[in-house]
């Protein structure tokens, strides 16, 4: 009677067993569109910290974080890449009426 020597490596451990599968998790683009929203969110915060009336820099300061908040959970790339489009317009919009009305310089220098 021969002698049933086990294999060298369980076959749970093998190549083929070992491949990582990838499901519906987020992606690099995920990541990316993410750290732009992120970016223009603190942007807009660091602005409006330079408003010298505390009444309405806390008025504008809840009105952007609403609207942070409202899209907060869309998952369409398209609509979020959209929405930081407006997003930026807005925020320069907002820069140009604070460096009329207050005299603050924005950051990228130009009044």
């Amino acid at each position: 009677m021969p002698i049933k020597v086990p294999p060298a490596v369980p076959a749970s451990l093998s190549r083929a067993s070992r491949k990582i599968q990838v499901k519906d998790g987020p992606n690099l683009e995920y990541f990316l569109t993410r750290a732009r929203v992120l970016s223009l969110y603190r942007e807009i915060q660091r602005t409006l910290k330079d408003i010298k009336d505390p009444r309405d820099r806390n008025d504008l300061q809840t009105w952007a974080r609403s609207d942070f908040e409202h899209y907060r959970h869309e998952k369409n790339p398209d609509k979020i890449k959209s929405l930081i489009s407006q997003g930026k317009h807005q925020f320069h919009a907002l820069q140009t009426n604070l460096s009329l009305s207050s005299g603050i310089v924005p950051k990228n220098g130009k009044k």
